[in-house]
């Protein structure tokens, strides 16, 4: 029971935190981002990296694809600028990521949270700012407290059953990714519970992989939704989103033998490889895409044609 409690708590401090540092950052950045979606997005490349920062900020490709979906739908982009976006929103969700890699030590953890809640309380022009912190904070709380109770499942055989299963089969991992990605609605908070299982043993490298290439496919579940519900435009670029990560998938899966030694000479440390994993995939992902942003538009284009 103290398990199940702990393993609660950690996963809910971890989207907390995430759902904290999402929401401090929208605020600050929400309506400079639509501008500047709206005015800089001429060529793919530029929305790429409009998309890249863009994602980075909200800390969330969904949200901000679903913005575009929006602006697509209301005819203040065009499905071809879009596109762009597209490819950097990938890119810029890894740095979620990147931050769970970082650590604190345990026992600052606490104080530094409840400082930042009495500066966010005292000083009201710090206070987004103040809450990014302390949805960092949480963040590390989260993972933390994720880990320990993590370590004491190891006697549990049914657990470590299903978690070989992953390992000897890519397409179950793939699978459990997607499952995970569209049960918290945060491809964030799967992969980091996916750093935790890895640190504490129970998925290799390869695994964590490819229930990595899930949490990519899972995470147009929400774009899916909008975009069923949007005009012809909006429908396009949900399918755009969905068919990037579908093709990166099948692309990198006979290379992750290559992709996971790759990152082992990056680091020692098991999370901050599959960070990498998450990053380069991503990366990778959309930078095979970009040189044929526009033969990739006709290719959504055909198959989702015009109505007569």
């Amino acid at each position: 029971m103290h398990i199940l409690i702990t393993l609660i708590v950690g996963i809910s401090l971890l989207l907390s935190g995430i759902f904290l540092m999402r929401f401090s950052l929208q605020h600050l950045f929400w309506h400079r981002v639509q501008q500047i979606l709206h005015k800089m997005t001429i060529t793919p490349w530029r929305g790429m990296v409009l998309g890249t920062i863009a994602s980075a900020l909200m800390q969330s490709s969904s949200a901000l694809t679903l913005i575009t979906i929006g602006l697509v739908s209301a005819n203040y982009l065009s499905f071809y600028q879009a596109l762009g976006i597209i490819l950097g929103a990938n890119i810029g969700t890894c740095s979620t990521v990147q931050l769970m890699t970082l650590t604190l030590p345990e026992n600052h953890t606490l104080p530094a949270l409840v400082l930042t809640a009495l500066l966010m309380i005292l000083v009201k022009k710090l206070r987004y700012p103040c809450m990014f912190a302390i949805g960092m904070l949480s963040l590390f709380i989260g993972l933390n407290h994720l880990s320990n109770a993590l370590n004491r499942l190891t006697e549990h055989t049914l657990l470590m059953q299903c978690l070989a299963i992953t390992q000897q089969n890519p397409g179950y991992g793939i699978l459990a990714g997607i499952l995970i990605t569209i049960l918290f609605q945060s491809s964030s908070a799967a992969t980091g519970i996916v750093m935790a299982l890895a640190a504490d043993g129970f998925l290799s490298l390869d695994s964590a992989a490819y229930i990595i290439y899930g949490n990519n496919i899972g995470s147009c579940f929400s774009s899916l939704l909008l975009g069923a519900a949007s005009p012809l435009a909006g429908r396009r670029v949900a399918a755009a989103h969905l068919l990037l990560n579908l093709l990166g998938v099948v692309v990198a899966l006979p290379f992750t033998s290559t992709l996971t030694l790759l990152t082992r000479l990056f680091s020692d440390n098991f999370s901050v490889q599959i960070a990498y994993i998450h990053t380069l995939f991503n990366l990778i992902s959309s930078l095979f895409v970009l040189p044929f942003t526009r033969q990739y538009a006709r290719l959504i284009i055909f198959l989702l044609p015009d109505r007569k």
